[in-house]
């Protein structure tokens, strides 16, 4: 089980290092030591501490900081709710979280949680007290901090589990708030460790009396800057005592206190003649607060109202005696170990001083205390609550298990038997979807589609898309970079959906519509450029094409805005495509999903050699799809031509169909080097030949230039099924591992020249290397099984389709934070970095 908890109580600044921040630290530290079968998670918005201090040497334990920029603007600003609210879910995603526990409900500067943000994830709190709406008229009386107290108990009502830290706090939940009994547990309150009987020598016991002027045995009274402590009455008490009991015993007020009320109380003391009996320590440190606990004769803590009473249980583990009251909670921890007193009369506490100074026997509420006490060390607290978060997740039903009605969406795409890489791709990925979804497909005029698809799959003509459009979940766009996908691009722009850009610049298609199909359609081909350009560059560009100053700039200005610009949620398959989308549209819905691969058992390299006329001791070199200048076939089969010369058991497969603009060349550099019986081309392959010349060869090329963001469904098929592999460091291809393929550089950082000798070099390397072909290829399968696995990638289309979300993260946002917040409070570089991580957590949710 992964259990998460906020920082709001440790480091939150109403909480940290207070009651709440002391007892969340000392809970979870206990926890996370005792319990080894469940891992544990800090969410923390508020400080970047190093918590190996906090707990070392826990495997069962990690801290996650995310900077929430100076004053915790994106924590404070309601603005920027949805932004951590997105951190939230994809933290509880990314870390499988299972039970989401936020220490500090009524921390002013956290964030307000919302029940959507969790899912399935269980959602408990800590709820200390309510004081400040059982004594409202005192605490929250003004309508502001009214309104912002019961939107914190708004968001108490939706969480799965309340935990509280007495019966007394419970009962108050249901009387005044009519909470749900069943909802609450209670799991008490415990002692620090800090807090012990200890031997002060008699150097320190005069230190400390005389420091504070104690002059001999002494009430001690722990409290706090709040009327509700009672400290005036217990003054007041004390002073109605008889003469010689205030003779012989002081009353210490142990805590810090405010100018205001030390002159309050200063003048209660005057009035009732004890000056000089009743001292007012203010702040004192934490060994001087144990000492004073331990040589105490008496810990006196009237309070009108407390969640739990943590004076009595500390008074208790350094020996000494209490009175305390006898509501709320306190007469509930107390119980039978205790002097009980009702704390709004004066007489009954002066009544319960009196007894405990002269009748009572304290060494039996001593052992009393000790006894009661084991009820509330930490270890007690930390069983308690992972018993109960066992049962929780044990108890909760997820709704993933519950059966729910099948969704259906539309599909476009060519399909088989159009000579698209996208056809043959969309066939497998509808097979996946097909088990989540029925799925409309709607192709183009003019054929019809040759494939097998599942029974819930119908394959309609675009034009009847029309009539049944209101019916789909969603609707979804398989775009690439040819004239095969124009027919969806006007369903795009009317109909959202989700687009799938397998070509990130679509420029040379959309300049073939416009300037070759459409003969030099200039108006609709400037429409396509000012989706992507402002109208400035657009106009320049074009003044230079019709001046014949420039070629059309296919590369140097890429273009899908026509697609991207109306997509609700884009696919893409690399980090690349994805960061520059992002780039121009912060507030786009992007989603890298690989391109995927089958991943099938290994056949028979030797055997299938045999079958296809290939000596089994030759290096098998091959290139697949079609063979064109962006696949680099000149500068490779020179290359290969300079390996001939040198070595005698190399041949090469081009597996595709010869484009005609490099044919004749192609064919001269052939009879030029007498490679015609070394290099094949075998035109192009149905789907099974294809993938049995992929099993046969011990090298695969797959080079690109130009490059326009694209992917190659033949690279994948390559690394699932083990092949060595030469690329171009560039784009989708750059973020193979090293380690899973071989790569050189970019054409566009080398002359002709050198890219046929870069493309010699990697070869040659490979051929005088016969193992680490092997070795390269394992590392391939391993990349591929692991990450391009068809059943997986389905998986990540399926949930991407669902997610019907928005990133919080907005053009408008960032501009706002841009402008607001880093250029008007002069951020720093470490602390703009800081803030830029957080920021991109909580975009990568949708990711």
């Amino acid at each position: 089980m992964n259990i998460a908890f906020d920082a709001a109580a440790i480091f939150g600044p109403m909480s940290k290092n207070r009651g709440i921040g002391n007892y969340a630290v000392d809970q979870f530290k206990t926890m996370i030591q005792r319990d080894t079968e469940n891992r544990y998670f800090l969410l923390n918005f508020f400080e970047d501490v190093n918590m190996d201090n906090w707990l070392p040497e826990s495997e069962n334990f990690s801290s996650h900081y995310f900077y929430c920029g100076k004053d915790n603007f994106l924590l404070s600003n309601p603005e920027y709710q949805e932004v951590i609210g997105d951190i939230i879910k994809k933290f509880n995603r990314e870390y499988s979280i299972d039970i989401f526990y936020i220490t500090s409900p009524f921390e002013s500067r956290n964030v307000k949680y919302k029940k959507e943000w969790f899912g399935n994830v269980n959602v408990v709190a800590t709820v200390y007290d309510i004081i400040p709406y059982v004594f409202k008229d005192r605490y929250i009386a003004d309508s502001d901090t009214y309104e912002w107290y019961m939107s914190c108990i708004e968001m108490l009502k939706w969480i799965d589990k309340l935990y509280v830290i007495s019966n007394s706090v419970k009962d108050d939940m249901i009387k005044y708030l009519e909470f749900d009994p069943n909802q609450i547990d209670v799991i008490y309150g415990a002692v620090s460790e800090m807090y012990k009987e200890i031997e002060i020598s008699e150097g320190q016991v005069n230190s400390l009396f005389s420091k504070f002027g104690i002059e001999n045995d002494y009430i001690m009274c722990t409290g706090g800057d709040d009327d509700r402590k009672n400290i005036g009455s217990l003054i007041l008490a004390y002073s109605k005592m008889p003469a010689e009991l205030i003779e012989k015993y002081q009353l210490v007020v142990v805590c810090k206190l405010s100018a205001e009320a030390v002159d309050k109380y200063i003048k209660i003391i005057n009035e009732n003649g004890i000056a000089g009996r009743v001292i007012l320590t203010n702040f004192v440190s934490s060994s001087e607060l144990i000492q004073l606990y331990n040589k105490a004769y008496l810990m006196a803590f009237p309070s009108q109202y407390e969640g739990f009473g943590l004076p009595i249980v500390e008074a208790w583990a350094c020996g000494t005696p209490v009175l305390t009251s006898d509501n709320s909670s306190l007469g509930e921890i107390a119980a039978e170990s205790a002097i009980l007193v009702n704390p709004f009369e004066v007489q009954s506490i002066t009544e319960g001083l009196v007894y405990a100074l002269k009748r009572a026997d304290l060494d039996e509420f001593i052992e009393k205390g000790r006894k009661r006490l084991e009820k509330f060390r930490w270890n007690v607290v930390a069983d308690a609550t992972i018993e109960l978060l066992n049962q929780l997740v044990e108890k909760k039903v997820s709704n993933d298990t519950k059966q729910k009605a099948r969704e259906k969406i539309a599909f476009f795409t060519p399909l088989p038997p159009l000579q698209s890489g996208i056809s043959d791709y969309s066939v497998d990925i509808i097979g996946e979807l097909s088990q989540y979804f029925d799925i409309d497909v709607y192709i183009d005029n003019g054929y019809k589609a040759n494939c097998e698809l599942a029974d819930n799959v119908n394959i309609y003509n675009h034009k009847k898309f029309k009539k049944k459009e209101a019916g789909y979940f969603d609707i979804v766009y398989q775009m690439g970079n040819s004239e095969y996908h124009e027919y969806m691009m006007p369903y795009i722009k009317a109909n959202k959906g989700t687009v799938v850009l397998h070509d990130y610049n679509l420029h040379s298609l959309l300049q073939y519509l416009t300037l070759y199909k459409q003969s030099n359609n200039m108006k609709q081909y400037e429409k396509y450029l000012l989706e992507d350009f402002d109208i400035e560059t657009v106009e320049e560009y074009l003044k230079n094409l019709q001046n014949r100053t420039t070629d059309i700039e296919i590369s140097g200005m890429e273009l899908n805005g026509c697609v991207s610009n109306y997509a609700n949620k884009i696919i893409v398959h690399s980090d690349e495509a994805r960061e520059k989308l992002l780039t121009r549209n912060i507030g786009r819905n992007v989603r890298c999903i690989r391109h995927y691969a089958k991943i099938e058992s290994l056949v028979d390299k030797s055997t299938l050699k045999t079958k296809n006329n290939f000596l089994e001791d030759e290096i098998v070199i091959a290139s697949f799809g079609h063979i064109h200048e962006t696949k680099r076939a000149i500068p490779i089969l020179k290359a290969f031509a300079m390996l001939c010369k040198k070595y005698n058991n190399l041949r090469y497969n081009f597996v595709g169909k010869l484009d005609k603009g490099i044919k004749n060349n192609f064919e001269d550099i052939v009879q030029q080097h007498n490679l015609g019986e070394l290099v094949t081309v075998t035109g192009y392959t149905e789907l099974e030949q294809f993938e049995e010349f992929i099993d046969f060869t011990d090298i695969c090329v797959n080079l690109r230039h130009p490059y326009n963001g694209e992917t190659s469904g033949s690279l994948m098929r390559e690394l699932a099924k083990g092949k060595c592999v030469l690329i171009n460091n560039l784009g989708s291809f750059s973020e193979i591992p090293d380690e899973g393929c071989v790569k050189i550089p970019p054409v566009s950082e080398m002359q002709e020249h050198e890219e046929v000798q870069a493309i010699y070099d990697a070869l040659e390397a490979l051929v005088e290397d016969r193992a680490r072909i092997d070795e390269i290829g394992m590392k391939a399968r391993e990349y591929a099984i692991k990450n391009l696995a068809l059943d997986k990638i389905g998986i990540h289309y399926k949930n991407f389709i669902c997610n019907q979300e928005k990133s919080a993260i907005t053009e408008k946002i960032m501009k706002d934070i841009i402008g607001y917040e880093l250029i008007d409070k002069s951020y720093n570089s470490e602390e703009v970095k800081q803030l830029a991580t957080t920021l991109g957590y909580s975009k990568s949710y949708m990711h």
